[in-house]
């Protein structure tokens, strides 16, 4: 059996179309996903009485001259996870703090209904199972549209055989400072495994695909930020340190499934043998267009390779 595995492509175009392409690509037999679909934030560009577009992203401002300019901006900017919007300067100026929610969600919607359909084409083609689902900073609101696939496979909060593999997936994640969506406490995320697990009928050939990684290991490093969301300083330099989930952590040594594959962390792209579990987190880097991923390779004997990808 040999997988793919990817999470955290966050709105970001290029990295999403090389993703439904995996499979064929890596030539594997299956295509596991690992949440965060949704990008974080709206760009305005918009439009002044002389008919220029000025639109600010990473701390730039960019200026263009006249509308035949506006593809390539908008197109660089979907390839980076932002969702642009073009305003007049009167509609920005009227815009509120309700407005900026209410087309954020409009532009979620909007790219991931088109994002499902282009998926479930992809893999019915290629006639590769995936299975996927949501991330802790996806809102719940784009779950019906992840229910309307007709190959791929929602597995959030299930446990679904594959190829003789049986995949318990979970979305949520534990208390962050930032307050995702999906965020609930260690206590409740510990009884929704405990739940799932209980129905996996032989944890020697049961991968977990939890969205949040173990706390504690090599797939949980990240800046350590305060309750105001400011970064840590440590002697002058950001403080690190593990930010995963200590209910998963728990989880696995309880379980000890064959394999658990987390997202989340998109910087700490690592891999920790828990007992007899291999953990991994490929890492994320969407918005330069890169796909980071994982091929794990599972041979009749139950041992398990793995190769960490970037393309």
């Amino acid at each position: 059996m040999k997988i793919f595995y990817c999470a955290d492509i966050h709105a970001a175009e290029t990295t999403f179309r090389k993703f439904t392409n995996a499979s064929k690509f890596y030539g594997v037999d299956m295509v596991i996903y690992g949440g965060d679909f949704t990008g974080k934030m709206v760009v305005p560009i918009i439009k002044d009485q002389r008919g220029r577009y000025k639109c600010t992203y990473y701390g730039s401002t960019v200026v263009l001259k006249n509308g035949s300019e506006l593809p390539d901006l908008e197109k660089t900017l979907r390839e980076c996870g932002f969702y642009p919007v073009v305003f007049t300067e009167e509609e920005y100026d009227r815009l509120t703090e309700s407005d900026a929610d209410r087309i954020t969600r409009e532009q979620q919607i909007k790219v991931m209904e088109a994002w499902i359909k282009l998926a479930d084409a992809r893999f019915r083609k290629n006639n590769i199972p995936c299975v996927f689902i949501p991330g802790n900073d996806d809102d719940f609101f784009i779950d019906p549209i992840l229910e309307k696939t007709d190959f791929m496979i929602n597995g959030d909060n299930k446990v679904v055989e594959v190829k003789g593999y049986e995949i318990l997936s979970l979305s949520y994640g534990h208390p962050t400072v930032f307050k995702y969506p999906r965020d609930i406490s260690e206590e409740e995320l510990s009884k929704k495994i405990d739940d799932l697990a209980a129905q996996v009928k032989n944890m020697s050939k049961c991968i977990f695909n939890i969205h949040v990684p173990p706390y504690d290991t090599y797939c949980d490093q990240d800046v350590q930020y305060d309750e105001n969301l400011n970064p840590i300083l440590d002697g002058g330099e950001l403080a690190t340190g593990p930010v995963g989930s200590k209910a998963v952590r728990q989880a696995i040594d309880k379980y000890q499934p064959l394999l658990s594959l987390h997202g989340h962390t998109h910087g700490s792209r690592g891999v920790s043998k828990i007992g007899r579990t291999l953990a991994i987190n490929p890492g994320s880097d969407y918005d330069s267009g890169m796909l980071r991923g994982a091929i794990i390779e599972i041979d009749s004997g139950a041992d398990v390779r793995y190769s960490l990808t970037s393309g």
